[in-house]
């Protein structure tokens, strides 16, 4: 279990005073932090006593604090075990729907193929009559792909050899078989909240006990995570180090090495999601956290969202023994990546100095029509613009975000709500919002999702203030 200091709160309280009595406001603060995910589920907050007195006010008052907490489903506690953060829905994951709808669907971040791809589908075409007396299966990948891979990692700052590269149907593969070949039900592992929804989809399905971490624009919180390596020595941690989504946080090197260190006194191996490193829209892009470590790190990439979600090529970087384990659990799913899939991937790798100048500057003109027009629409909706990626994490006025995305879908503007990158009951004061669809589009999404906002919170409660009168 995760510990919750009496400073650590104190400092995550902010202004809680101002309005109401004190022990409601202290109540309705400390819910709203949980239901934020800054507080983590699970996570013990500090004894009465402690926390009275680092907040200058009296036991009575935060004892009757915890008593509205525990009335109402925030906060469980056991005589000698101290008291923690949980909610009434209990540790559900939210539902989502990938059926495809009408309208303006801002539930994925992807964008269209570049213009360069047909030609370049073509070129790998020309190229498959050579592969045709080759059975075709191959678990590790085409050799000139895992070359093609190991190059690029090489000059993004970490020497990769072949051996250490493995080809997979995409991310999510990649991911798949480090869980099978490296997790055991019932362990812990740390993973981000706000998270990424498929990635969180599939620890759990994998039975392993989530200890979250919470992460806003600006990084981890550091401080949960030796608390979780502490606590629960995870076997595994899923970190998305690369404009996080959903927040679009560029983790810092020292945070990075930090985190590293303390998941590898734990034990734990940390698979670093880069699916999205290719995405800077300022600056250089950073080097491979892996070259921060120790070798007990899964490195997980996709040309998904760099070139083309159609495009199912991903891979992972790792020691050669563990990519022999990898492939050897890959054999309870497929046999190998499509060939012809391989080769384009190839001639994509080869043409990347072109491809990805020209996906960034669209991207950065779709981040600007996204945020010119929420500024200009919905003022009261905070967000920091990302420095890559392609989402906009937004903090809402109130706790609509999934009222809003049932409004906004009857006016055909389609949209993920905060719980989904949680746990159902959580972060309904969030939106994610990509800006991946063309500026025309964006401006109009966001103008409906201006006029659909007062219904929204005209019937959904602000827990901020559900404890006040």
């Amino acid at each position: 279990m995760s510990i919750v200091t009496a400073a650590r709160l104190d400092g995550l309280l902010g202004e809680w005073r101002v309005g109401g009595p004190a022990s409601r406001r202290l109540a309705a603060t400390i819910r709203a932090l949980v239901l934020d995910g800054q507080i983590p589920l699970e996570s013990r907050l500090p004894p009465e006593r402690e926390l009275a007195r680092t907040l200058g006010v009296s036991r009575a008052c935060v004892t009757a604090a915890y008593d509205l907490l525990r009335a109402d489903g925030y906060l469980a506690s056991r005589r000698g075990a101290g008291s923690w953060a949980t909610i009434p829905a209990g540790h559900l994951s939210a539902s989502d729907s990938v059926s495809q709808v009408r309208g303006l669907d801002l539930r994925i971040g992807a964008m269209p193929a570049p213009p360069c791809l047909e030609a370049l589908a073509a070129s790998a075409a020309a190229q498959l009559p050579r592969w045709l007396d080759h059975h075709g299966y191959d678990p590790l990948g085409l050799p000139p792909l895992r070359d093609a891979i190991a190059r690029r990692f090489s000059a993004r700052g970490l020497a990769t050899r072949p051996e250490q590269v493995m080809v997979t149907a995409g991310g999510m593969q990649g991911l798949d078989l480090a869980l099978r070949a490296l997790s055991r039900r019932g362990r812990s592992a740390v993973a981000e909240i706000p998270g990424y929804p498929a990635a969180l989809d599939a620890l759990r399905g994998a039975g392993l006990r989530i200890r979250h971490v919470p992460t806003t624009h600006r990084g981890w919180d550091l401080e949960t995570i030796a608390h979780v390596c502490e606590g629960h020595r995870p076997d595994l941690a899923y970190l998305i180090p690369d404009f996080q989504n959903p927040t679009g946080a560029l983790i810092d090197p020292d945070a990075r090495r930090v985190a590293l260190r303390m998941l590898a006194r734990a034990g734990a191996v940390v698979m670093i999601d880069e699916t999205f490193a290719e995405l800077t829209l300022e600056g250089p892009t950073a080097p491979p956290m892996a070259g921060l470590g120790d070798g007990r790190t899964v490195t997980i990439g996709s040309l998904s969202k760099a070139v083309w979600g159609g495009l199912r090529v991903g891979w992972v970087r790792a020691e050669p023994p563990l990519i022999e384990r990898l492939a050897g659990a890959r054999a309870t799913v497929d046999l190998a990546s499509p060939v012809l899939d391989q080769l384009l991937a190839v001639e994509v790798f080869g043409a990347l100095q072109e491809i990805m100048p020209q996906r960034r500057e669209a991207l950065r003109q779709r981040r600007a029509a996204l945020t010119d027009a929420l500024a200009a629409e919905l003022p009261d909706w905070h967000f920091e613009p990302p420095h890559g990626g392609q989402f906009i994490w937004i903090e809402l006025p109130a706790a609509i975000s999934t009222s809003l995305a049932v409004s906004a879908a009857e006016h055909g503007v389609h949209v993920t709500p905060g719980p989904r990158f949680g746990a159902a009951g959580l972060l309904e004061r969030h939106l994610r919002l990509p800006y991946t669809l063309p500026p025309a589009q964006l401006r109009k999404a966001v103008a409906i999702l201006a006029h659909v906002t007062p219904r929204a919170c005209a019937t959904s409660p602000d827990p901020r203030t559900c404890y006040v009168t």
